[in-house]
């Protein structure tokens, strides 16, 4: 299946599919509404998002996933890592029209905090009006795992090399995502 790449560059954009494909969307460190509507069947929808926050930076996401027609899917994929003072307000809707049965969506937000003065604030929510769906819906945010350091600084790596290690192994979850679906070059 042929995939069309779109990078997501303004902080408000109003994507429409109205024609059978996949399509993947990428965004990065913005604030604003990220809307795609699925108007026709047979789309496949990927929306892949990476905040890397330092500083006192402050963003403020809200997507959604709106499916009108039938046999679509989409697929949200939000990882954040927040350091220092950074602030990220995601919400996340996926709703289903009456008529979009058979579709499928999902949403999955994962949040690293590195500081005790960094915060993430996560809402996924679910609008659904038909009755032949599948969706989901998942949120984690924390440090990073301690189990996950050990095991890192058993093999002979500093209690810094077994963190940024860590940092790099979860982010790279994103790029390994997008690798997957066939897209190598993200610029």
């Amino acid at each position: 299946m042929n995939t069309q790449f779109i990078k997501i560059k303004k902080e408000k954009s109003a994507l429409v599919f109205d024609k059978p494909g996949r399509y993947v969307v990428f965004f990065s460190n913005l604030s604003g509404t990220l809307s795609c509507r699925i108007e026709t069947e047979n789309v496949e929808l990927y929306l892949i998002g990476l905040y890397d926050m330092k500083g006192d930076v402050s963003y403020k996401i809200h997507t959604e996933q709106i499916h009108v027609a039938p046999h679509s899917f989409s697929d949200l994929y939000l990882f954040s890592v927040a350091n220092g003072t950074s602030t990220l307000d995601f919400s996340g809707l996926i709703r289903i029209e009456k008529k979009a049965q058979k579709s499928h969506a999902y949403q999955k937000n994962r949040n690293l905090i590195l500081s005790k003065k960094a915060s993430v604030s996560s809402l996924p929510t679910l609008e659904i009006h038909a009755d032949d769906v599948f969706c989901t819906h998942g949120s984690t945010s924390g440090p990073l795992p301690k189990d996950q350091l050990q095991y890192l600084q058993m093999r002979g790596l500093s209690k810094r090399e077994a963190s940024d290690l860590a940092i790099f192994g979860f982010k790279n979850q994103v790029f390994e995502k997008l690798h997957s679906l066939g897209i190598n070059n993200y610029d």
